[in-house]
């Protein structure tokens, strides 16, 4: 089924409260095929990383995991740790392609989502690393220049990461919906966000606060395994089990906010939801304009 066949979705600008209720209506409708993409990327690399666990440790001693070979241990363990990030990235790329495609009244299953990116797979990470170089840029010259602000120093670091985070969060929903580049996408979500730069920020630190919520209690619970534990499987089995149920909250939740935002964004400052009305609906065959990076705050 094709947008034209079930016509495109009524879209409108949309106040902070709205862009949640879309999204979570949307994550609710199509709970299903987010968990089914996050078991593939998130569930196999943990299910790996427990057996090599389980196959290594001896046994625990108060807080202290005991292995024959720890240097080996801590290597295998990061590498297998390295690859389950990258397969998390990917999953997160997936959730929002599928966010995207769904919010559009697009018909797709977890299945055709993954036929259909992986192509775009290695352009993806080579985004985040772009934006992984720039981060450690901005927060290497805005650590020098907070040092200026004495004991608000700390203050002023965080005020220019957040900025620095809104002006670039909308770089996913970018890449996966528009098909463009990696570099293309991270000027497209600037570009957004530059007359929405409030409203932007107040709907992710909504979803973060309630991501921030169930991370606490996760943390609390993997602490006190680690210390009343004594047994390796239930003690791999909890922690690893813990971190896939965090990762999983985090993604479902984010993904789909990050989207609603994104289309929210284009509506406002590029009439979106007329063009849908007039028959040019917006996407990866969209030609955008080189525009000049945003005027950030610091």
């Amino acid at each position: 089924m094709t947008l034209d066949e079930v016509g495109p979705p009524d879209l409108r600008p949309l106040g902070v409260g709205e862009t949640l209720d879309a999204a979570f209506r949307l994550l609710r409708q199509n709970l299903g095929k987010y968990l089914k993409l996050t078991v593939v990327f998130v569930l196999v690399p943990l299910v790996f990383l427990s057996a090599y666990q389980l196959s290594e440790i001896a046994g625990i001693r108060g807080n202290v995991v005991l292995v024959n070979d720890p240097d080996s241990y801590t290597q295998t363990v990061l590498w297998i740790g390295l690859l389950g990030r990258v397969s998390q990235l990917l999953c997160f790329g997936l959730l929002v392609h599928l966010s995207t495609r769904l919010y559009m009244n697009h018909e797709e299953t977890a299945g055709s989502i993954l036929r259909s990116s992986g192509r775009r797979f290695l352009p993806f990470i080579g985004m985040f690393l772009l934006l992984v170089l720039y981060a450690i840029g901005v927060a290497i010259v805005a650590s020098l220049g907070s040092l200026l602000f004495g004991p608000l120093s700390v203050f002023a670091l965080l005020a220019v990461l957040t900025a620095w985070f809104t002006y670039y969060s909308l770089s996913v929903p970018a890449f996966w919906y528009e098909g463009i580049t990696a570099s293309k996408a991270i000027g497209r979500s600037s570009a957004l966000v530059r007359n929405r730069f409030w409203k932007v920020l107040g709907a992710l630190s909504v979803g973060l606060v309630i991501i921030g919520v169930f991370s606490v209690g996760l943390v609390a619970l993997v602490v006190s395994t680690i210390l009343n534990v004594r047994d390796p499987l239930p003690f791999v089995l909890t922690t690893n089990g813990l971190e896939l149920v965090g990762t999983v909250i985090s993604f479902i939740i984010l993904a789909p906010v990050v989207t609603v935002t994104y289309f929210d964004c284009r509506v406002r400052n590029e009439g979106l939801d007329m063009q849908l009305k007039l028959g040019q609906i917006g996407g990866p065959d969209d030609t955008w304009r080189d525009e000049p990076p945003p005027q950030v705050p610091w």
